[in-house]
């Protein structure tokens, strides 16, 4: 008899608070900042190839946080496929109750430039405003609490 055996050919960087897929020209990373707020970087290109699995990995982390950073800073090229996602996550968000904001490259600038006119969707000018904006929405955000029969309270 054979003994088989599996081997690992190559160590995963990825820890047990950080994950990190790559699709076509882009890398996904996602890692928790607190309790309640995710942080989402990408870096390289958001085109037709990965447009939707962008959105989806976006989707699958944002689950488990109230607050999401979405951190395109490095991306490079941001086809329409890209605002499509943006779109995809708006809904997202504003179904699950999370609360988001966008620090953006120059492409992914332009793009919503075009795209997004009125300027609905949450784009930061850096990083700090971006913070800033999830605080202050957290703070405004009345904790609910069970109060027997009469139901939901805000607290």
């Amino acid at each position: 008899m054979v003994a088989i055996k599996t081997e690992r050919i190559f160590s995963s960087p990825i820890s047990a608070d950080h994950d990190e897929m790559r699709c076509g020209a882009a890398v996904f990373s996602a890692r928790p900042c607190s309790d309640h707020r995710l942080a989402v970087a990408v870096l390289g290109e958001v085109d037709a190839v990965n447009g939707r699995d962008f959105a989806r990995y976006v989707e699958r982390h944002a689950r488990i946080s109230r607050q999401l950073v979405l951190d395109l800073r490095a991306v490079d090229f941001f086809g329409s496929q890209g605002f499509t996602a943006l779109f995809y996550i708006s809904v997202h968000c504003a179904r699950s109750d999370v609360d988001w904001a966008i620090v953006a490259s120059p492409p992914v600038r332009r793009l919503l430039a075009i795209c997004d006119p009125q300027s609905e969707l949450p784009l930061a000018d850096d990083l700090a405003s971006a913070l800033e904006r999830l605080d202050r929405l957290a703070h405004r955000r009345a904790p609910l609490v069970w109060s027997g029969r009469s139901g939901w309270r805000t607290g």
